[in-house]
């Protein structure tokens, strides 16, 4: 059974072998995480268009269905189809797609269901990619036109079942919407023109190996292993907003002599329209973690900040402002991300909260502003987004209920919709009629939360200001976040792929 499971780079070879005899080579590609009856009708079906069937399968990093996908790892996949007589050889693919694959094989037919023969309802469209690889080598596609079986029905009914809360927020966001509904929304975010507001921040992440206590002193002492840079603050909520957007513009300041300018510039989206002023200050606020990495996890073990004053003078805050008041209406969603850093002053504050557009509004506690960065400090916002802590440090408030407190501050802030991001608890929703609702976490597993709520704003302040549905808008947030938590920092943004293809596994 083993000997049917060859490598990527062993295919070619094989197959070349094969092809001299005379044999019609076909392929089928795909995650294959549970295999159904579905599954071995489409290999039927498949062979009988050639002599030879090849199954390539996607590796389980590029398996982006969310969080605790694929079920079967990716050795388990292979040996489950390298046991059915009815395949000749399996092989691991190398990439998200199946062109390196398709490449290599040559296949003269290329086998996929009929749900991918119209090439624009596919999510990844990859498709339309795998078509013109197979064509290439004059080959051709065919599409099996039995019974469907969805593996991740399969999987979420009986295997992985969704948790109640979870399905009852999917049943309710279901009697509006089909899963098509919802995906042609998503596309349609791209039209929105968006402004970002806030802080500019690089994160650094140091990785160490602790080494013990010094030898001269109580102190513990680490061996530096290497170090990874990442865009922060209103910087990566922009990345996030770019890949569902195709307008997105930044307003914030950097350093004059900032050492980080080219990675900045080189990292951010090039699709982004940068308005950076530049600041009297050297540098731009670097927040340096110290990581210990185990394995896929991370522990943070301690973090310094390059700085914490007051970026703008009184000349370039009226600039900043002066930019505001005259092209805020060019916009359909200002994004303000206040991390209490220096770039939003009492000024610029009182300008935000002016502004007629609609308005998402995100201010962080840290370490850096000890707590005197609150979202009361804004008069208005027609969206805000908040942690509980965050929320209840705002309202001054340690033990009322989370949703009296998410109501006295909507209310406070004259805003029509509230969402306090709660951990594991998932996310609580009051929106304008003072209707609440909960979304449940999508992940209680996490490699990294740094992030989750800059994706988590991005995501559902997109939404909203398309869509005006609170509970679909922190639907969509919550799964940005469930995505974000397995990536290492900032490492990249949430990609709009990868967020479709989770939804489509939650709605089936």
């Amino acid at each position: 059974m083993l000997q049917k499971v060859i490598s990527l780079n062993e295919i070619y070879e094989v197959i070349e072998e094969e092809k001299k005899s005379g044999k019609k080579i076909v392929q089928c590609h795909g995650v294959f995480d549970l295999l159904h009856p579905g599954h071995i009708r489409h290999f039927q079906e498949a062979k009988k268009q050639g002599n030879l069937l090849i199954v390539s399968i996607t590796p389980d990093k590029y398996v982006n269905k969310g969080p605790g996908r694929p079920i079967f790892n990716e050795q388990l996949r292979l040996e489950c189809l390298a046991s059915l007589d009815l395949v000749d050889y399996v092989v691991l693919n190398d990439s998200s797609d199946a062109v390196s694959c398709i490449s290599k094989v040559r296949p003269d037919v290329y086998v996929k269901g009929k749900e991918y023969a119209k090439h624009e309802k596919d999510v990844t469209g990859k498709i339309s990619d795998e078509t013109r690889e197979v064509e290439k080598f004059n080959g051709k596609v065919y599409y099996t036109n039995d019974i469907v079986f969805s593996s991740s029905t399969l999987i979420n009914k009986f295997f992985d079942p969704l948790p109640i809360g979870l399905q009852q927020v999917i049943k309710k966001i279901k009697e509006k919407y089909s899963c098509d509904e919802i995906i042609q929304k998503i596309e349609d975010f791209s039209k929105l023109k968006v402004l970002v507001i806030g802080d500019a921040i690089i994160d650094e992440y140091q990785y160490v190996e602790p080494l013990g206590q010094s030898g001269k002193g109580l102190h513990m002492v680490a061996k530096n292993i290497d170090c990874e840079v990442f865009l922060g603050g209103s910087l990566i909520v922009a990345n996030h907003l770019a890949e569902f957007s195709d307008n997105v513009t930044i307003l914030t300041a950097i350093g004059n002599n900032c050492s980080r300018r080219d990675f900045i510039n080189s990292t951010l989206n090039s699709s982004i329209k940068k308005n950076f002023f530049l600041s009297n200050k050297d540098t731009t606020l670097t927040k340096k973690r110290y990581v210990l990495k185990d394995g896929n996890s991370i522990s943070k073990l301690f973090e310094t900040y390059s700085s914490n004053e007051n970026i703008l003078d009184d000349s370039e805050s009226e600039k900043v402002t002066d930019f505001l008041n005259k092209r805020s209406d060019e916009y359909d969603l200002i994004v303000v991300c206040d991390f209490g850093n220096g770039f939003i002053n009492p000024n610029l504050t009182e300008v935000i909260s002016n502004q007629l557009t609609f308005l998402a509004l995100n201010t962080q506690s840290n370490s850096g502003n000890r707590g005197f960065n609150v979202v009361t400090h804004y008069k208005k916002a027609d969206y805000i987004s908040l942690n509980e802590p965050e929320a209840r440090l705002a309202a001054q408030d340690r033990k009322s209920d989370i949703k009296v407190i998410a109501e006295n501050l909507k209310q406070k802030l004259g805003s029509n919709s509230i969402s306090i991001t709660r951990g594991v608890e998932g996310v609580l929703c009051l929106d304008k009629e003072g209707t609440s609702s909960t979304i449940p976490a999508l992940n209680s597993s996490s490699i990294d939360r740094v992030g989750a709520g800059d994706s988590f704003l991005a995501i559902s302040a997109l939404s909203l200001a398309k869509t005006k549905d609170l509970t679909l808008s922190a639907f969509l947030g919550s799964i940005a976040a469930a995505l974000d938590i397995q990536i290492v920092g900032n490492r990249e943004p949430v990609k709009k792929t990868a967020l479709l293809k989770f939804l489509i596994r939650l709605m089936k």
